[in-house]
């Protein structure tokens, strides 16, 4: 049996549309936990009705705390063999299960992963699909199948993917409630300590609806870059601890230091709080001196890859300042 965890918080216009491609799926045994996080416009309501619908959902009903807390909630009471979650503003095709738990077990592997499409709100979409379907070990002989994944964002959070729940109750991993940025990567590279094989479809099977401005996060976050280049490094040292630490792993880590970096900069015009150390605290960190041998791998203006790898903070607040002014 799979167990799919929703959380639920005011999404009341497009809950029916998620779970009726639950309750559509041509894998049919399955348990649907919603969890209601404090909702207040509705969708309490329409969680009850849909456990009166079918048997095969339930629902828990709690004070808002967060995604976090609700998929942990929905965790202990998974019951599943496999778990599955969805996000209760998408929808899934009516193969998504069968196809996963297909792959899954064919492969003998211990967790399987999906392709995703963005779906924008004036109709548009973007793909984000492995290069092969194929099955592959976690070892540095793979490192470059490992490398796809995390570089098509399919390795970001816990929807497209089939997780054992065996591995998850045994190894206690859990969203951290404490993480508000991130904590969804933090959740995969837990479980993934724990992989030895991992099984991937080239085909798009999840639709992730955009209902913002198609970013990552509108909210501004001072702390962006201390929680960026952390999990970085926690990245890192899986990657090392695996002896996944290769070339093309490191072409893939320091491009995306490289974008840390330079969001980190270009936050400062934002920031409430413009001090001239903010800038020297991102461009202290010792890492700069390796991104000299991956200058090429990142696009932006020459100018400002120099005064990264010279370490001239003093050039970027006087750059700043300049166009504060205009």
């Amino acid at each position: 049996m799979i167990s799919i965890i929703i959380p639920v918080y005011n999404v009341k216009p497009y809950l029916d549309d998620c779970l009726q491609s639950v309750v559509g799926q041509d894998y049919t045994d399955f348990e649907c936990i919603l969890v209601d996080d404090g909702s207040t416009d509705g969708s309490s309501e329409l969680c009850d009705q849909w456990v009166e619908k079918d048997t095969r959902i339930q629902v828990i009903h709690q004070t808002n705390q967060g995604v976090s807390s609700a998929r942990n909630r929905g965790l202990a009471q998974a019951k599943g063999e496999y778990i599955s979650f969805i996000d209760s503003d998408d929808w899934v095709n009516a193969d998504y299960l069968s196809t996963m738990a297909c792959r899954l077990k064919k492969g003998k592997a211990d967790l399987a992963v999906c392709g995703l499409t963005q779906e924008f709100k004036d109709g548009s979409s973007k793909h984000y699909i492995a290069s092969q379907s194929l099955t592959f070990e976690l070892t540095g002989r793979h490192a470059e199948q490992f490398v796809m994944l995390n570089e098509r964002h399919l390795l970001y959070g816990p929807v497209v993917k089939l997780y054992k729940n065996e591995i998850i109750q045994r190894h206690q991993v859990q969203f951290d409630p404490q993480v508000s940025y991130g904590e969804d990567l933090l959740f995969n590279y837990q479980y993934l300590e724990h992989v030895h094989t991992i099984t991937c479809i080239d085909r798009s099977l999840y639709h992730y609806r955009i209902l913002g401005s198609g970013t990552l996060s509108s909210k501004l976050r001072p702390d962006q870059f201390d929680t960026d280049y952390r999990q970085w490094k926690m990245l890192r040292s899986f990657y090392r601890r695996h002896k996944l630490w290769l070339p093309v792993s490191q072409a893939y880590m320091y491009k995306r230091l490289w974008g840390i970096v330079y969001d980190g900069l270009f936050l400062y015009p934002h920031l409430p709080d413009k001090n001239v150390a903010y800038l020297r605290t991102i461009l202290s960190i010792p890492e700069i001196d390796d991104l000299t041998l991956f200058t090429s791998i990142f696009s932006c203006s020459s100018w400002i890859k120099k005064a990264i790898i010279h370490r001239l903070s003093l050039i970027f607040y006087i750059y700043f300042s300049i166009q504060s002014k205009k």
